[in-house]
């Protein structure tokens, strides 16, 4: 009897031959545990080798922005007309403009202008296009018809003309790019907000809320708008370089940064009447704006992809 139990259980005991089933993630040699949304998402973004460059490159440039009078090496505005248009040199790395100017100085003082315009508009936009995206997405009915109908509206008119407008009305200057890229870019985040809003309405949880006697301000605050935050995150990463080269477009034509403030887009347009003999004076600021919108375009497509739950496995 003792035999037939043993015999019985060899199989058990890996005599055949045969291995214990193993799990997915021991199959693929995988064996790391989920640390919940966030942790996870963090991983995956950071396994693609061009998003930790892209990262890397936009901490350089918020580095050289916040810490700008100490890493120029000259004033941006202070002018030695006798070293006009020089070209690049040990005392001036990237040469100098038509007033005596250093280029690098003003390039790194540059920076805070592109990274504040882009960052201030885009949360200008954010916090117009999800108030009304969410409003519209909740309430529906009339309310949803007048919000997405002034959607169609403001999309309606091309993008930089449509910024042309408003600062040809408010006049140039910082705090005018800031309201007029607000106002240009908040469409998106209203359109798709409202799209999520109206399928979170209608799940178990929220009508649960709603039975329960749950204000509407507190259901679309507490649990409507935090399912959208991933979606909210990318639109403001991806909306950055637009605004960026948005302020570039309307600094060229003399309607956004206003001189002596050092403006990629300003060099640019200054730039043009030395280009047959000075080059170098147009092209190190077009190269900081192709690796600015570059970067934040990268970055912004890997945290979509590590946001976006459909592509977790």
């Amino acid at each position: 009897m003792s035999d037939t139990v043993r015999k019985d259980s060899a199989p058990l005991s890996g005599l055949t031959g045969e291995q214990e089933p193993k799990f997915p993630e021991q199959v693929d040699g995988s064996s790391r545990k989920s640390g919940g949304f966030l942790a996870d998402s963090a991983e995956r973004l950071f396994e693609n080798r061009l998003v930790v460059a892209s990262a890397v490159v936009l901490l350089v440039l918020s580095i050289l922005a916040v810490f700008a009078p100490l890493l120029a090496p000259y004033d941006p505005a202070g002018q030695v007309l006798s070293d006009s248009l020089q070209g690049p040199r040990a005392n001036h790395l990237l040469g100098t403009d038509e007033m005596g100017r250093d280029i690098l100085s003003r390039i790194i003082y540059g920076t805070r202008i592109s990274l504040s315009v882009g960052i201030v508009s885009q949360l200008i936009a954010c916090v117009i296009g999800v108030l009304l995206g969410s409003i519209a997405g909740f309430y529906g009915g009339l309310t949803d018809t007048v919000i997405s109908r002034s959607i169609e509206i403001f999309s309606a008119f091309p993008e930089l003309l449509f910024a042309i407008g408003i600062m040809f009305v408010l006049g140039p200057g910082v705090i005018n790019v800031f309201i007029a890229l607000g106002l240009l870019s908040w469409t998106s985040y209203a359109r798709l907000v409202r799209g999520q809003v109206m399928q979170l309405r209608e799940m178990e949880y929220t009508q649960a809320c709603i039975v329960c006697g749950g204000s509407n301000a507190r259901i679309i605050v507490r649990h409507l708008l935090p399912n959208c935050f991933s979606t909210i995150i990318v639109l403001v990463t991806l909306g950055i370089p637009g605004a960026i080269l948005t302020e570039a477009s309307l600094s060229y034509i003399g309607l956004g940064v206003q001189p002596p403030t050092a403006s990629w887009g300003q060099m640019i347009s200054t730039a043009q009447q030395y280009i047959s003999f000075y080059p170098f004076y147009s092209i190190a600021p077009g190269v900081a704006i192709i690796i600015t919108v570059l970067a934040f375009n990268i970055f912004g497509d890997g945290l979509r992809d590590a946001l976006d739950p459909r592509l977790r496995v």
